[in-house]
Order: structure tokens, then sequence, then C-alpha cells
């Protein structure tokens, strides 16, 4: 029987090994994670093209007020969560030791998908109404409710647990989740300001519509990908902590 490449999810990981495991992940399943993502926003960004006429990267001036809250809601309800759904549950599957299978990974996701994408969409109203309140607040909120989708996905308790767990979970974590954002953020930041100062207009051109797709494929890839060790990273910690409360100290009676 072929071997199968296996993480290991029951250690903590700093921001810097996150994201090592994440790109060791993609070595190990070159397509898996990829393909899932790219299922999700070829589709989603020719529904954009065809919408806006702007591509993923393009200016688009004419986009009226309900066109462009429509899609952020879109985004927000059905994108973002299904790909964090089944990047989370494929990586579950790899820490099983078990063969990660496109079709089962991404059917799990869409099963999930009602209550992760009503998770996100409370996290993300939540934090958005955080930010304009002040900086501060909205940059607590989206660490506290970072794993939010995630949760929702492995542990299915609904919304409300979904919310509760990620709160739990990032608790006295808030340096090494921002860490990791920063990371994340930077990476991402330098992947877009190049592919729009390549854009021209529009960005409707078929190669730069072709050339949008890659990109936000891989940015929404390994953004999912980091995120769902990380989700796992934090239980690992909880579950540490856990064990040390309640083991019987050195010398201590039974």
């Amino acid at each position: 029987m072929d071997s199968v490449p296996f993480i290991d999810l029951s250690c903590p990981r700093s921001a810097g090994q996150i994201i090592r495991s994440t790109l060791r992940l993609y070595g190990d399943y070159p397509w898996l994670f990829l393909v899932l993502a790219a299922a999700v926003v070829a589709p989603w960004e020719l529904v954009r093209l065809a919408v806006t006429g702007g591509g993923p990267f393009g200016h688009v001036h004419h986009e009226s007020f309900l066109e462009r809250q429509s899609l952020t809601l879109i985004d927000l309800l059905l994108i973002s969560p299904l790909i964090s759904a089944m990047h989370v549950h494929a990586v579950a599957v790899i820490g099983e030791r078990q063969r990660a299978r496109l079709g089962s990974v991404a059917l799990s996701g869409v099963r999930v998908l009602p209550v992760v994408g009503v998770a996100a969409v409370v996290a993300g109203v939540a934090t958005d109404i955080g930010f304009l309140a002040l900086l501060i607040p909205g940059i607590l909120l989206a660490i506290r409710f970072s794993v939010v989708a995630q949760a929702a996905a492995v542990e299915r308790q609904g919304v409300r647990a979904a919310l509760r767990r990620s709160w739990q979970l990032t608790c006295n974590h808030g340096w090494h989740v921002l860490s990791l954002y920063l990371i994340i953020g930077t990476l991402f930041l330098g992947v877009a300001l190049g592919a729009l100062a390549l854009t021209t207009g529009d960005g409707a051109r078929p190669g730069e519509v072709a050339a949008g797709i890659v990109i936000n494929t891989i940015i929404f890839s390994f953004g999912a990908l980091a995120t769902a060790l990380l989700y796992f990273d934090l239980v690992s910690r909880q579950e540490e902590s856990a064990s040390s409360a309640y083991s019987t100290p050195a010398g201590a009676p039974a």
C-alpha cells in the first residue's frame, strides 16, 4: 500500500512554522488545494466579469452600489466560506493519515456551507462594525473571529457555537494570530500590487482575466490552507493548556 503524506495536527506551531507547513502541504499535494480553490474562484470571477465588465484586477468605474454590495455579500457568504470549508476538511483528512480525495473533500465542504457561510457573515459584519467604530476594536474582532469558518466546518455545532469556539480558541493568542495575519497580508499585498500594476483599464482581456483567476486562486487557497492549520494549531494549544492545568504537579499528592 502506498504511503499517504501526513501532517501532525496535534502539535502547536509558530506563525513561521504554519507558513512552512502550508508550503509543505502544497508540495505533498501539488494540485488538491489549488483545484479546490480554482473550482470556486474561476466561475465566480467569470460571473463578476459578466456583471461588472471588469476582470479580477481591473478598474471598474461604472459598478452600481447594489451590484457592489451584492457581489460582496456573495463573496462573504459563499465564496470564501466554501474554499475555507473544503481546505480545512482536506487538512483534517490528511491529519488522520487518510488519502484526501478531491470529490469527497469538495462534497464535505458543500454540506457544511450553510452554517459556515452564515457564521462567516456574522463574524464579518461584527468585524466591520468594529472597524467603523475604531481601528483597534476591528483588529481585535478580526483576530477573535479568525477561525470561525473552520470551527463551523469541522465541529458542526451551529453558528453560535462556531463564534464562541473561535473566541475561546484565540483567547490569549492574539499576537500569535496577528503575526500570522501580518505575514500572509504582506505576501498577498505584494502579489496584488504587482497584478494591479500589470493590469490595464478594466482588465477584461482574456489574458488578464486568466492571469487574475490564477493569482486569486493562489491567494484564496494559500489563505484558507494557512488558516486551517491555524485552527488546528489553536486547538492543540488549548488541549495542551487543559492537560497542563489538570495534571498533578511533581511531588504533589495524587
